[in-house]
């Protein structure tokens, strides 16, 4: 079985979409224990592509903390054996091909939607991370999100399977023409040398035209065409507009990068952010925003003597600086502060989603804070691991953000995947996002995934760019209006197909007797 290469930080993306179709081959109409081998399997290899998630420098061990990302592979699998079980329910139940290729990605989109919504690790171990960079399927997440990704891989998977299970055959007619069935669907009144009749034709026809493989591939395409409309054609462009009408002007914007907690010497130094933020703004950056816990403020004493320097510094060069650091004591946080160009604080944030086993600080207020400027329009701003959940974020469309800042540090191998899974949250709610990062990907990126003014750097520690925003407001997307709705349609669905079935095959018990 191929899902060793399903999840994780290098995951190879044909494979992901192999993973569904090959769990099917192998457990469906097998014996039980198969679901059991493949949730073990599917753990190692799921343990296997996250491996070195807590290797913070070079000079730690390559793998560390091994038997706990074990135990978590563990646990998230038993998604697995659920959606398996539930799936082995249905189809030794029922023969409706409707309820063989729903089952399977209702359930299984319904439980990863849970793990994203109320789980304490988000969406960051998706399935469909991997698969991001293809902007067309993922343009695709502005209608419903992350768990109308998960679902389209989910069914394509059932879809294929039930193909090659269910043979074609062609099925001749009058006219010379051929109709394409399913056996099971080939009317049973006449054999191959009788020729059907005009209402059999009709029938067969409808029953061709209703197949699922039929559905789907419809609404795939309809799905696919609006992704590549998104993706390929920029607001006010059609048809063959000139550049200059629709294209908007950009301000330079400066991202600082510090070295989060893996040289704490350097952290501490605030001289060194500062005079790296002063020569952004000499190089024309209107708004600078440092990495995240760039540096370090021991209490609330001398926290207060920082964000004033802050604010002289905002004040002399007239930008908006964003200044993450970590505040020590009374109470550790992990902070983000947005100071106007004008010296007033416009955001203070405390990090809502510390990351588990590596953050021990409690969690700031689940609330997005937002400013509006004369510059930049309404900016949000949120830290690192906040951006994992997709139900937080989706405040910036409640709130009509237009920019959403998000300073980060990340470690490891984690960064370019990390950068993955954030981008999903501007194409879901339409908003442009600055990244500022340590040890991963900085820069700005666009409602649409292939944006003329998508900038990326991979950035590590001590480091200043330069990245040019461009000014325009938020995109309107079906998502910031439904929020989630999708990943609670899978549920209800998952439950009212097993009633059905459980129904149904309660009433043949019956009739049987």
């Amino acid at each position: 079985m191929k899902e060793f290469f399903g999840f994780g930080y290098q995951a190879i993306p044909l494979f992901s979409w192999f993973y569904v179709p090959i769990l099917l081959l192998y457990t469906r109409n097998k014996p039980y224990s198969n679901i059991i081998s493949a949730y073990f399997v599917s753990s190692i290899g799921f343990c296997t592509g996250f491996l070195g998630t807590f290797r913070a420098t070079p000079e730690d061990p390559r793998f560390p903390l091994a038997w706990f990302l074990t135990i978590i592979s563990l646990i998230l699998n038993v998604i697995l054996i659920i959606t398996l079980t539930a799936e082995r329910y249905v189809t030794s139940h029922s023969q409706c091909i409707y309820k063989r290729v729903l089952l399977f990605p209702a359930v299984w989109t319904g439980l990863w939607f849970l793990v994203g919504r109320f789980g304490p690790l988000g969406d960051y171990p998706s399935l469909s991370t991997v698969l991001i960079q293809w902007s067309d399927f993922s343009q695709i997440a502005s209608l419903g999100g992350r768990s109308v990704l998960d679902f389209i891989v989910a069914v394509s998977g059932t879809i294929v399977f039930e193909f090659s299970s269910f043979p074609i055959q062609a099925l001749s007619m009058s006219d010379g023409s051929t109709v394409l069935l399913a056996n099971s669907e080939v009317d049973e009144e006449y054999t191959a040398d009788e020729e059907p009749n005009t209402t059999s034709r009709k029938r067969q026809y409808i029953s061709l035209l209703v197949h699922p493989i039929t559905i789907y591939s419809v609404i795939l395409t309809l799905a696919f065409t609006y992704g590549g409309f998104y993706v390929n054609v920029r607001p006010d462009s059609l048809y063959q507009v000139t550049y200059p009408e629709y294209i908007p002007k950009t301000v330079p914007v400066g991202c600082v990068v510090g070295p989060g907690d893996a040289y704490p010497e350097l952290q501490a130094d605030h001289d060194v952010w500062f005079n790296k933020s002063a020569e952004l703004a000499e190089d024309g950056a209107k708004l600078v925003i440092w990495s995240e816990i760039t540096t370090v403020v021991k209490n609330d004493e001398d926290e207060q003597e920082f964000i004033q320097r802050a604010k002289d510094f905002a004040l002399l060069h007239k930008v908006y600086l964003g200044v993450t650091y970590s505040l020590l004591e009374p109470v550790k946080k992990n902070k983000f502060v947005l100071v106007t160009k004008s010296g007033d604080v416009g955001i203070d944030y405390n990090k809502a989603h510390p990351v588990p086993g590596v953050e021990t600080q409690a969690a700031g207020p689940n609330v997005l804070q937002y400013i509006d400027t004369e510059e930049f329009g309404r900016i949000g701003g949120a830290i690192c691991f906040d951006f994992n959940f997709a139900d937080f974020i989706g405040q910036a469309s409640t709130h009509k953000v237009d920019v959403m800042l998000q300073p980060s540090w990340t470690w490891g191998p984690i960064g370019t995947y990390h950068q993955q899974g954030n981008i999903l949250r501007p194409v879901e709610n339409g908003f442009t996002l600055f990244r500022c990062v340590s040890q991963g990907v900085s820069g700005i990126f666009e409602p649409t995934l292939n944006g003329v003014f998508n900038q990326k750097v991979a950035s590590n520690n001590d480091e200043k760019y330069v990245f040019y925003l461009p000014i325009q407001k938020r995109l309107v997307t079906l998502y910031s209006y439904i929020g989630d709705l999708f990943g609670y349609v899978c549920l209800m669905a998952s439950f009212v197909l097993l009633v059905i079935t459980y129904r149904d095959s309660r009433r043949l018990h019956q009739l049987s007797i």
